[in-house]
């Protein structure tokens, strides 16, 4: 059998992104746009992996554009097969959620088992409820909604139910579909399943469908994430192509067995375009110097901007950060004047202008001729001496950090790193501070002390 269907996450609709009402219209537009490649496509389904909505609680307009677009699916006889993601689960005392609403209404299939006694219970889906649906024969498709920290122990018995049902009732082409991420995609994103944990599933499903990770991934030909539709942060403008997977499916033709039945291709919808520019502040000791550093800057990446394809599209956001140490009192520093430049170069959306420079008193003098190892604890222990709670041991705790940042790096346990922060850190902080300008043991000054 050949099939194709098409895989979608993170749509986000009604999130009123920097308070800007446009912004609201953009997550809608996207939206659209990936229904259009759907039905141009003549996908025989989708797959929805949750967050179409920013929040669980959702306004009229959002969600009649939701609806708006998932009529247009069903008008082309395409099904969408979804499930709940963290922004749109319904509230404790709600009876349904507006997912549940809309699978009510039949626009589309909503996913995720029942547990009882701790157990998966895969019924087909009836009645707008169901753990699994057949949207062609011999094709199966199973959902899990967000389940948070519990994500894993849910999982496996799901993949325990799973493997009992394929055995009696085998099919040649299995989609699970889950709201989760997997941990060490995103640096910055906490969590996540391991790729062990999802091992129980691999050998009985060929597609497993993720969304909640705004970045877009693959694993091994079978992990897949699309990441989101439209930009709902600024970091998300380093992953230019992303938004869904289009998946031909090819069942019958003979393969090597570990060969994927499946070619998934990452396509990209067009979004409101982000500028980020970032001016470091170090080598202009005047605020009028690095104004004008910084309103060349400005102008380059505005002529840079207005070459691109997508720059006659729609107005961007801007993004501009200041950086590095200061040399100059912070209170000379007008943002409101670079915002001014910014606005005038560009004619943005939206212009967010972003203060993140270190004031002179932080700077730390370092000797170079020092090694790695010595000049990073001379740093850290002249950081530390600056706060009081550490100013005594300053040199003690940056060593500390600094063996720990070799444990780490050289592939130590984490029961070794944890054994050396526990012991190191008893050790300082029983021990006698010391005065650091004369070397002798520091008072224990109480209330009352001159």
């Amino acid at each position: 059998m050949r099939f194709r269907f098409l895989h979608f996450a993170d749509c986000h609709l009604g999130y009123r992104q920097y308070g800007h009402l446009e912004r609201i219209n953009d997550f809608t537009k996207a939206f659209y746009r990936v229904i259009d490649k759907a039905i141009a496509e003549r996908v025989d389904f989708v797959v929805l992996a949750g967050d179409l909505f920013q929040t669980r609680s959702i306004n009229a307009l959002t969600l009649y554009h939701a609806i708006r677009g998932l009529e247009r699916l069903k008008s082309a006889n395409i099904p969408c097969i979804a499930v709940e993601g963290n922004h749109e689960l319904s509230y404790y005392q709600d009876r349904i959620s507006w997912m549940q609403f809309l699978a009510q209404r039949e626009l589309l299939i909503l996913l995720d088992a029942k547990f009882d006694a701790g157990k998966a219970q895969l019924l087909p889906y009836a009645d707008g409820r169901g753990a699994y649906i057949e949207p062609l024969p011999k094709v199966r498709v199973f959902g899990m909604k967000f389940r948070g920290s519990s994500t894993a122990k849910a999982l496996q018995t799901y993949a325990e139910a799973l493997s009992q049902l394929q055995e009696q009732t085998p099919v040649d082409y299995t989609i699970f579909i889950a709201h989760t991420g997997i941990e060490g995609v995103l640096s910055s994103h906490a969590g996540g399943l391991s790729h062990r944990q999802l091992a129980t599933l691999h050998q009985h499903v060929d597609y497993l469908a993720l969304g909640h990770i705004h970045k877009p991934f693959q694993f091994d030909d079978w992990i897949y994430n699309p990441g989101s539709t439209e930009s709902c942060s600024l970091q998300e403008a380093s992953w230019p192509k992303r938004g869904y997977y289009l998946v031909s499916v090819d069942t019958d033709h003979p393969k090597a067995p570990d060969e994927p039945k499946h070619v998934a291709t990452l396509g990209s919808v067009q979004r409101r375009p982000i500028v980020r520019i970032n001016i470091s502040v170090d080598l202009h000791e005047t605020p009028q110097a690095l104004y004008d550093h910084a309103l060349g800057v400005i102008q380059r990446k505005a002529n840079d901007f207005k070459t691109r394809q997508d720059a006659e599209e729609s107005a961007p956001i801007v993004e501009l950060q200041l950086s590095g140490v200061l040399p100059f009192d912070r209170t000379a520093l007008h943002l409101d004047d670079f915002k001014q430049s910014v606005e005038q170069a560009f004619s943005p959306l939206v212009c967010l202008v972003k203060n993140a420079t270190i004031p002179a008193d932080f700077h730390v003098e370092a000797d170079t001729k020092l090694n790695r190892r010595e000049l990073e604890k001379q740093i850290l222990s002249d950081l530390l001496r600056r706060d009081a709670r550490y100013r005594g041991q300053s040199d003690g705790w940056a060593e500390l950090i600094v063996n720990l940042k070799h444990l780490a790096l050289t592939g130590a346990s984490p029961e070794a790193v944890l054994e050396e922060l526990r012991s190191q850190a008893q050790r300082l902080t029983t021990e006698e501070p010391v005065a650091p300008e004369t070397g002798e043991p520091e008072p224990d000054r109480t209330i009352g002390d001159a």
